[in-house]
């Protein structure tokens, strides 16, 4: 009897395979072993224009490597002539040195990233809500994503041995952890070694604070 697979993010059968992060954030020479895991076709396909959308936020952010500006004067740069509706979705709204970004947009794709990591390690979906946090982002008065929502971050000492075939565009690490009295695992991303992203697990939906990107 043949196995039916599942897909990586709810429970009908995969007709293809989703990478993990997308493929669009790995330059061409960069792409070795790629993760993918099973899909169906709705959770591979409805989020093509959020990778670039978001994309083209990673690759600007400061504190990232050669490989984040090469990706933004190459694929980004061609993606945004390509489409100029994506370069104002991108950047339209800014305030002194920042721009604000569709919160809710970033935060689709980096919970679809935590499933599919999630899926590849433990060979299982994640029955939590994955809730990510961002090193880069900023509220209205200049506090860290971190700071304003994760107090604490900073004495945390896990996470420090990351995975990840292409280093220098991504890397990630699974922390095993109780949360709120359960086990569970906390997720670390880090895109173009600078872009730094933390995935806790929670119960319910939280209500989000607008931020702003620096």
């Amino acid at each position: 009897m043949t196995k039916v697979s599942r897909c990586y993010q709810c429970d009908e059968t995969a007709t293809t395979v989703e990478h993990v992060p997308a493929k669009c954030f790995f330059p061409k020479g960069q792409r070795d072993n790629l993760i993918t895991v099973p899909s169906c076709r709705q959770h591979n396909n409805d989020t093509s224009m959020d990778d670039e959308y978001v994309r083209g936020i990673v690759s600007s952010a400061n504190g990232t490597n050669k490989t984040a500006v090469d990706q933004w004067r190459g694929p980004v740069r061609q993606s945004f002539m390509h489409s100029p509706k994506l370069f104002l979705k991108t950047f339209e709204t800014r305030k002194d040195n920042a721009f604000f970004h569709d919160r809710d947009r970033v935060d689709h794709l980096m919970i679809k990233i935590a499933y599919g990591l999630y899926f590849h390690a433990f060979k299982k979906r994640w029955a939590s809500i994955p809730a990510p946090f961002y090193k880069q982002f900023y509220d209205e008065d200049g506090i860290t994503d971190f700071e304003s929502r994760l107090p604490g971050y900073r004495d945390a000492g896990y996470h420090t041995v990351l995975a990840g075939a292409n280093p220098s565009v991504f890397k990630y690490s699974f922390s095993e952890a109780d949360f709120n009295g359960e086990p569970n695992v906390s997720l670390k991303l880090i895109f173009y070694e600078g872009f730094e992203v933390l995935i806790m697990p929670v119960k319910t939906s939280e209500v989000r604070p607008v931020l702003v990107f620096k």
